[in-house]
């Protein structure tokens, strides 16, 4: 019954409602006693001068048990409620108002009539003669002879035991039990206010609850709609909004994963067959080295299964080190370089593949001015050497792959251009992603497109990226800018 949060928050709240109350209630009665007390200790503070004042034999310091019963009597008669007491200098109880054999004590306390005398601060109690134990508040004064000698106290006893037995007689009264009963009827209507109040507080606390588990069990699929009921606390549509933003994203990133998990299978199965391809020429031409007899075993055939080898090495490495940088295993060392002797070096090492395919490579740069880059010198080689192999690859013979620098005011813009077949424009979007095959390809020793997929990785490292624009029959450029050393 109690395991929701709103029947925990109401099961506390309440019973410290009622503890508090319960404390206030105490603490309210008691300080209306003291408060009454202290009154009524002030209203009657000179009662007992007054009625020394009035008994000519206690004016003379005179204690008598026959002359003071009719002056108790006749006070007795104005204030029922008090006992009157006189005692000699130790507080020895001498004479009474009250009928014999009810006064258990024979003698009472003096320091608090003392302290009365003194002007202690009120309300002050006393022994009650009565009742041992007991306490009273009380009036006295001191009783002197003529020539000023303590005789004893006169000792008046404010709201004796008539007072009490008439309050007792009175619990029992239909006006403190209809007050009793009201008091009751607030504190239950004020437990079942806060039961509600906190039920409709935690409410869309609840319903966010159920809404979570709903989105869970559909795998994240389905996010029921966010409607806030209209007394939702502002922190509660918070958490509300911030549930449905976090949905949102999971949900994104799920669709993220389940389309780089697709991308992950039609990569392999793109790699697979690149591998498939030379793996298989790479045996087809040593098993026929092999078959062949000892005086007719052709060189050619080795160096066409080695060149398969190499092929295979480098789709491996090329698949290591795309694996590196998505991992981010790869650290980026920067450093200033000269872009044009670094382009003159990588122009002279793909110029052979060049020459083989029958295609020009160019070089434009400032003749007076060799621009400074801040990069990493290796990986921008291997940058510039994956973008013009691609362009060489295609391209056909007599086709020109130009390598520009151009010098601009807040970088260096660098590009590699072709004069080639052009990329299909539904095939732009798709040109970096590692399983992307270009359909215009000069023949079939080719891979997926990691060359492009580890250019744009490298960039990116570079604070930059790659931009690629292409024309049908006329051909191809890739640029990306670099800042200054």
């Amino acid at each position: 019954m109690f395991r929701s949060l709103a029947n925990q928050l109401a099961l506390i709240i309440g019973l410290l409602f009622l503890a508090v109350t319960a404390v206030l209630f105490q603490w309210y009665l008691h300080s209306s006693e003291q408060f009454t007390h202290e009154v009524e200790q002030k209203l009657h503070q000179e009662l007992a001068h007054h009625l020394i004042h009035d008994s000519p034999s206690l004016q003379q310091g005179i204690i008598e048990i026959a002359a003071l019963k009719p002056v108790f009597h006749t006070q007795m008669l104005l204030g029922p409620e008090w006992e009157f007491y006189a005692t000699d200098a130790d507080g020895n109880i001498l004479a009474y108002s009250a009928p014999e054999g009810v006064v258990k004590l024979n003698k009472i306390n003096l320091q608090p009539i003392k302290n009365f005398i003194n002007g202690a601060n009120f309300p002050l109690y006393g022994d009650d003669p009565r009742t041992p134990g007991g306490h009273k508040i009380f009036s006295a004064a001191p009783i002197l002879t003529p020539n000023g000698a303590l005789s004893g106290y006169l000792y008046v006893i404010i709201g004796g035991q008539k007072l009490d037995n008439t309050i007792a007689l009175l619990a029992d009264s239909k006006v403190l039990k209809d007050s009793l009963v009201i008091l009751a009827l607030t504190i239950l209507f004020g437990l079942l206010a806060m039961f509600l109040a906190i039920h409709t507080v935690t409410k869309p606390l609840k319903k966010l609850s159920q809404r979570t588990s709903s989105y869970v069990q559909n795998d994240f699929a389905h996010l029921q709609s966010d409607d806030k009921p209209l007394c939702a606390a502002k922190e509660i549509q918070e958490l509300e909004r911030s549930f449905s933003q976090s949905a949102k994203h999971i949900k994104h990133q799920l669709s993220q994963i389940k389309s780089t998990e697709q991308l992950r299978r039609e990569l392999l199965s793109h790699v697979s067959h690149d591998f498939r391809t030379p793996l298989t020429a790479l045996n087809g031409y040593l098993e026929t080295w092999l078959i062949s007899p000892t005086d007719k075993r052709s060189d050619e055939l080795i160096k066409i299964a080695l060149k398969n080898g190499q092929q295979i090495s480098q789709l491996v490495e090329a698949l290591f080190e795309l694996a590196r940088l998505e991992s981010g295993d790869i650290k980026l060392y920067p450093e200033p370089v000269n872009l044009v002797e670094l382009a003159h070096d990588v122009m002279q090492r793909l110029s052979f593949q060049a020459e083989q395919a029958k295609i020009s490579l160019k070089l434009e740069h400032p003749q007076n001015n060799y621009p400074i880059a801040r990069a990493d010198i290796a990986k921008l080689e291997r940058i510039l050497v994956n973008l013009i192999d691609n362009a060489i690859r295609h391209s056909q013979a007599n086709d020109v792959v130009t390598l520009a620098i151009v010098p601009q005011k807040e970088n260096i813009c660098i590009s590699v251009q072709d004069t080639g077949t052009g990329i299909p424009k539904n095939e732009l979007q798709a040109i970096f992603e590692a399983k992307y095959r270009a359909t215009n390809s000069r023949g079939k020793n080719h891979h997926a497109g990691l060359g492009l997929a580890i250019v744009r990785h490298l960039l990116h490292m570079h604070n930059s990226d790659i931009q690629v624009s292409s024309e049908a029959q006329k051909g191809t450029c890739f640029s990306f800018a670099l800042a200054y050393a």
